[in-house]
């Protein structure tokens, strides 16, 4: 019996000390110019750091290095190289698993990843642009051709102008992608397809996925044949072949149309319908549950664009679960998804929830990478806005702070990052009644962003809003006056008359001419944000009762009651049906209409 043991043991040992090489390449991005695949180039020079491992000089002309790795998994604890930055800049520290495949890691330098980056995004703006001139057109020619009647023709521009609302982040997060794509590692297929969807040219993208059939009944037939495999696995050992080729067909037909899925996906997204990319998302997750960026990407998105919360929430779970049983508790993914469970319960306002989730991520970002990592400056201001929501302001400005310090050590000092963490400190500023300070910091915020985005940039407008808004509490309407209008005009430029954000800015100078006492002034702008909103939203919508509300405190400043409460009242009904009688706003103009009634009967 012990000799039986020490066998067992001595094989284990074996097991253990066998090792195999990983081969990989540091290289620069193919791009595509004219239609024509540019290669990437190797870099030379480059340095990997593999977790418990020399680091690694790459001496290859093409990039080339190989290294040991002794388990079926490894992590890169960082890549660098003078003058050069990680595309991806989530690829260190990652864990990786072991394959005869090369790892390509892809790095650029800072001004070359700003410029692709510009350069995608000023073609998805163009695009999108061209695709509102054409709906706009086709729409007005269905009027004048009397084809549809007035009401039609004013809910069909409502629905066109509400789609627009989502542009900004959908411009951001394909800017990204593009961005970073390295086209060396797609096929050709992909890369036409790659260059339809960034130029705007959906319908040849989609015609080109849909060459390869019907993408549902593709999945059908996936699943049919992956219940062949169930049933071949069951047969004779002879058979054993034969069954391992058939499944590496399914696995590559799995992968493709994963890959189409995003593609579609990706196509209607940029239409704006919203529920038919999720469609592809969900089905793309729902085609291999233990894939974890999938079901990731399926609960982002079913969050950020169609708000729904408990549907994105299995989705994430499950990706929680494959993490840790694929990655370890203490893995950068499992990090990740804390977060993002962590904000399904902000947004639903359940602030324990969300601040257990995003202290379980900060631990292992803390265990992982280092008190001054950019992966925890984001889990402090996760939490900082958890308490700021929850009015305690002096917690709060604490996770700020730490959030700045770790970002002006790790970015640029022009980083938008860092002008983010600016802005979210002086809002707490402002919300203490300290503007000095607030217009401080909302100052350094906008100076950062002067410098690195174009002049006409939608974040530019938010941060001339912040520092407009703390210029009417202060009464400074001069100062007030410029940056309102400024907001104004850049919306107006960049995300045209029929935009929640330029009704927004219609609003707020609305309200600074009402606290100069130009009333007159005053409801003509408001009046506008009105109009734009009802177009944009319906008339039972919580901006719209928003207007309500600023227009009633208008009158009541200009001492007509009568006037004031016919406002609220309007507030008050489209509160009560959307919001519910118990919510806090729906209180507030409960209590402000008293207060109204109250100075009508002592008159």
């Amino acid at each position: 019996m012990k000799k039986a043991l020490l066998l067992s043991l001595c094989v284990l040992c074996a097991l253990t000390a066998f090792s195999q090489k990983q081969k990989g390449y540091v290289k620069t991005k193919g791009r595509m110019v004219n239609g024509q695949l540019v290669p990437g180039q190797g870099l030379k020079g480059a340095v990997v750091s593999v977790k418990d491992r020399t680091a690694i000089l790459v001496n290859a002309e093409d990039g080339a290095f190989t290294f040991p790795t002794t388990g079926e998994f490894f992590q890169l604890d960082s890549v660098t190289k003078k003058g050069y930055q990680l595309v991806d800049m989530d690829a260190c520290p990652r864990t990786y698993k072991y394959s005869p495949n090369p790892l390509y890691i892809v790095m650029e330098t800072p001004e070359q990843q700003l410029q692709d980056k510009l350069n995608a995004e000023r073609k998805i703006r163009r695009s999108l642009q061209r695709q509102l001139q054409e709906k706009e057109d086709a729409i007005e020619a269905l009027r004048e051709e009397n084809r549809i009647t007035m009401e039609e023709y004013q809910q069909a521009l409502q629905q066109l102008y509400a789609e627009q609302e989502s542009n900004e982040q959908l411009i951001s997060d394909m800017a990204k992608r593009y961005s970073e794509l390295d086209y060396d590692q797609i096929d050709e297929f992909n890369r036409q397809v790659s260059t339809f969807i960034l130029n705007g040219e959906l319908t040849k993208a989609d015609s080109l996925i849909n060459t390869k059939g019907d993408i549902s009944e593709r999945v059908e037939q996936l699943r049919q044949h992956e219940e062949a495999n169930a049933k071949e696995r069951e047969k004779l050992e002879k058979k054993r072949k034969k069954l391992e080729k058939s499944e590496a067909m399914a696995a590559k037909e799995k992968e493709d149309l994963a890959n189409d899925c995003y593609r579609k996906f990706e196509i209607f997204n940029m239409r704006h319908q919203s529920d038919t990319a999720a469609y592809y998302l969900i089905l793309r997750a729902d085609l291999d549950t233990t894939n974890v960026a999938n079901q990731n990407d399926a609960a982002k998105f079913i969050v950020e664009f169609l708000s729904g919360f408990d549907k994105a929430l299995p989705y994430y779970n499950t990706a929680l679960r494959q993490s840790r049983l694929q990655f370890g508790e203490n893995s950068a993914m499992t990090a990740t998804l804390y977060y993002n469970i962590g904000m399904i319960y902000y947004y639903q306002g359940s602030w324990q929830e969300a601040l257990d989730y995003f202290n379980n991520s900060l631990n292992i970002r803390l265990e992982l990478f280092g008190a001054n990592r950019p992966e925890v400056a984001e889990m402090y201001n996760a939490i900082g806005l958890i308490y700021t929501y929850q009015g305690e302001y002096d917690t709060a400005l604490e996770y700020f702070s730490k959030t700045l310090e770790i970002r002006e050590k790790a970015y640029d000092k022009d980083n938008t990052e860092v002008a983010a963490a600016y802005n979210n400190i002086g809002y707490i500023y402002s919300s203490q009644r300290d503007f000095e300070k607030a217009l401080e910091y909302q100052n350094k915020a906008l100076e950062i962003k002067k410098k690195s985005m174009n002049e006409d940039n939608p974040s530019l407008a938010i941060s001339h809003t912040n520092i407009g808004s703390i210029y009417v509490f202060i009464k400074d309407f001069d100062n007030a006056t410029y940056h309102l209008t400024k907001a104004l005009e850049i919306n107006k430029t960049a995300l045209g008359e029929y935009h929640p954000n330029t009704a927004g800015s219609y609003n707020n100078m609305g309200m600074l001419y009402m606290n100069q006492g130009e009333y007159d002034k005053a409801l003509e702008y408001i009046n506008k944000a009105l109009d734009l909103n009802k177009r944009l939203f319906g008339e039972k919508h919580e901006k719209v009762s928003t207007i309500y509300g600023n227009i009633g405190t208008m009158y009541s400043r200009m001492g007509d009651y009568e006037k004031t409460l016919e406002y609220y009242n309007k507030a008050l009904e489209i509160n009560k049906e959307i919001l519910g009688e118990e919510h806090i706003s729906t209180k507030r103009l409960e209590k402000s209409i008293e207060v109204v009634k109250k100075k009508m009967n002592e008159q």
